[in-house]
């Protein structure tokens, strides 16, 4: 599991947030007094939080949609400034941000290039309180890149209610899936994941029903990104789609196929991935 957000953390990391299940997740993710998330030489990496095993995708869903409304409040805030007599710099930087506002790495510029203004530009008292509201929520200027993470007992079996809700309401999240194709963090049961014939407790005898398909299923909607990699199969594959999802302007589903030591491995876990 852990070298799939290792590679979400390199690409988007230093402007992540992350809403994580219940599960192998939430232990190898955030077990005190540890962590596995850090920051850049700049102090900036992913905010965490961890949600009830049922829940996350809810959970998720509430950090994008007030990201969003804070975001909205800085548009109306910059979209006030420019009817107001402001100095032509500000004008030039707000147009800049709104223009560039979605995008994940030209937000950083154009953030840097809004505070630079403001600070270099002072105005009269009523363009000060816009101002001083834009300030206040500077660390929304950037654009967030909003992930749910869980695995597929998660995903699956007992959150996919509210999962499937979230896919459905077209807001920008990126669902990451730790496909283990079992109750991992249970002891191995068999679950809505767990493929035809396979061998776990409680399908002793080999499992008899076929594997949920879950991203045909949010294919369905028409307006989900849907992928499903394994990146111990095709790393080119995993990382294109990763590039995708994060850059589409909705819901996107990566299912990632993840060996498990309740595989029945026993030795070489460290290289499952090679």
């Amino acid at each position: 599991e852990t070298p799939y957000i290792k590679v979400v953390t390199q690409l988007f990391g230093e402007r992540m947030v992350i809403a994580n299940a219940t599960g192998c997740s939430s232990i190898w993710g955030g077990s005190a007094p540890a962590t596995v998330y850090t920051t850049n030489k700049d102090g900036k990496g992913p905010a965490w939080a961890n949600s009830l095993f049922e829940d996350n995708a809810e959970y998720g869903y509430g950090m994008a949609v007030g990201i969003r409304q804070n975001r909205d409040s800085i548009t109306d805030n910059m979209k006030a400034l420019l009817e107001l007599d402001v100095p032509a710099a500000l004008k030039d930087a707000f147009n800049n941000w709104i223009a560039n506002k979605e995008d994940g790495e030209a937000s950083k510029k154009a953030s840097a290039d809004v505070l630079a203004a403001i600070e270099a530009n002072p105005v009269g008292a009523e363009a000060k309180k816009l101002v001083d509201a834009i300030v206040e929520k500077k660390d929304y200027l950037i654009k967030k890149s909003v992930w749910i993470l869980g695995g597929d007992g998660w995903a699956y079996d007992i959150g996919y209610g509210g999962l499937d809700h979230v896919l459905a309401t077209g807001e920008n999240v990126n669902v990451l899936v730790f496909d283990t194709e079992v109750y991992s963090n249970t002891g191995g049961q068999s679950s809505k994941s767990t493929p035809t014939a396979a061998v776990a407790k409680f399908a002793a005898s080999g499992k008899k029903m076929k594997k949920k398909d879950l991203g045909m299923i949010a294919a369905t909607y028409g307006y989900v990104y849907v992928a499903q990699v394994a990146m111990g199969a095709d790393k080119n594959q995993f990382l294109k789609a990763i590039i995708e999802a994060e850059k589409y302007d909705g819901p996107s589903l990566i299912i990632a196929y993840a060996p498990c030591i309740n595989h029945g491995i026993r030795e070489g876990m460290g290289r499952t991935q090679a």
